[in-house]
C-alpha cells in the first residue's frame, strides 16, 4: 500500500495537467475575490455566501477522477493486482490519496477569495476575521466527505473526464439547491454543510445620500456555535467512512475490464 501511495504521490508531481488547472484555478478565485471585494472582503464573503466553496467543488471533483480514474485507460490497477497487490491496497491507496489531496487542495483554494480581496481592498470591520478563518479551515470536512463520495463515483463511471462533468453539473447545481430546498438543509449532504459554514446570520438596510447616492448599512455575526464545529466534523468523518467501505464493497466484485 505505501509502495502505491509513492507511485500515486510521484504520479500527481508528474501531472502537468493538473497542476496547470490547479493553478487555473488559483488565478480564478483570486481575481474574483479583487472584483468583488471593492474596499470590504468580509462584506463581499457575507454577502456571496459560495463564493469561496462554488469552484472548489468543481476542482474536488476533477482531482478525485484523475487519481482515481486516470489509470482505467491503461489498466495500471491490474498491473497492480497482479503484481501481488491485494484489491484493498489498490482501492484504500487510491481513495486515501484522492480524498486527502482533493480536501487540503480545496480547502486552500477557498481562501483565495479572501487572501487576494484583503490584499486588494483591506477586510472590514463587519465580521470577525478570525472567525472567518476557523469557519474556512472548517471546510476541510465536508470537502473530505465531498471527495469520498466522488471517488465512489468514480470507481463505478472509470473515467475521468465524466467526473468532471459530473463536477460541473454539482457547481453549477448548489445555488438552486441552496434556494430550493431551504427547509430541508441537513449536515448530512456536504453541499448544505457548506451553507451552513457561510451562514453570517445578518440583515441589511439601506439609506440614501444626497451626496453619494445609495448607502448600505450590514451587520453579520460571524461567531460559530460548538454544534455546527462538532456536528461538521463527526458527519464528515462517519460519511467519509461510510462511502469509503461502500466504495470497496463495489470495487471488490469489480472485474476490472
Amino acid at each position: 500500500m505505501k509502495n502505491i501511495i509513492k507511485s500515486i504521490g510521484y504520479e500527481i508531481i508528474r501531472s502537468k495537467f493538473m497542476i496547470r488547472i490547479y493553478v487555473f484555478f488559483i488565478l480564478i478565485m483570486g481575481l474574483i475575490g479583487i472584483l468583488n471585494a471593492e474596499d470590504r472582503t468580509d462584506v463581499m464573503l457575507a454577502d456571496n455566501p459560495t463564493i469561496s466553496y462554488l469552484f472548489p467543488i468543481f476542482m474536488a471533483a476533477f482531482i478525485v477522477g484523475i487519481i482515481c480514474g486516470e489509470d482505467y485507460k491503461d489498466k495500471v490497477a491490474n498491473y497492480e493486482i497482479l503484481s501481488g497487490h491485494s484489491r484493498k491496497c489498490v482501492f484504500f491507496a487510491r481513495s486515501l490519496m484522492a480524498i486527502i489531496v482533493a480536501a487540503l487542495a480545496c480547502t486552500f483554494l477557498c481562501f483565495m477569495p479572501l487572501i487576494a480581496g484583503c490584499i486588494a481592498g483591506g477586510w472590514g470591520n463587519t465580521l470577525e476575521l478570525s472567525d472567518v478563518v476557523i469557519r474556512q479551515l472548517l471546510f476541510f470536512f465536508p470537502f473530505l466527505r465531498l471527495a469520498a463520495f466522488l471517488v465512489v463515483l468514480t470507481f463505478l463511471i472509470k473515467s475521468p473526464y465524466i467526473m468532471m462533468a459530473i463536477g460541473f453539473v454539482i457547481t453549477m447545481s448548489v445555488p438552486s439547491l441552496d434556494s430550493l430546498l431551504t427547509h430541508t438543509k441537513s449536515l448530512y449532504l456536504s453541499i448544505f454543510n457548506f451553507g451552513f459554514l457561510t451562514d453570517y446570520r445578518g440583515w441589511s438596510i439601506y439609506n440614501i445620500d444626497p451626496n453619494i447616492g445609495i448607502v448600505k448599512y450590514s451587520t453579520f455575526d460571524s461567531s460559530l456555535s460548538s454544534g455546527l464545529i462538532v456536528g461538521t466534523i463527526i458527519v464528515s468523518l462517519a460519511m467519509t467512512v461510510f462511502y469509503l467501505f461502500m466504495g470497496y464493497a463495489l470495487f471488490r466484485r469489480d472485474d476490472l475490464h
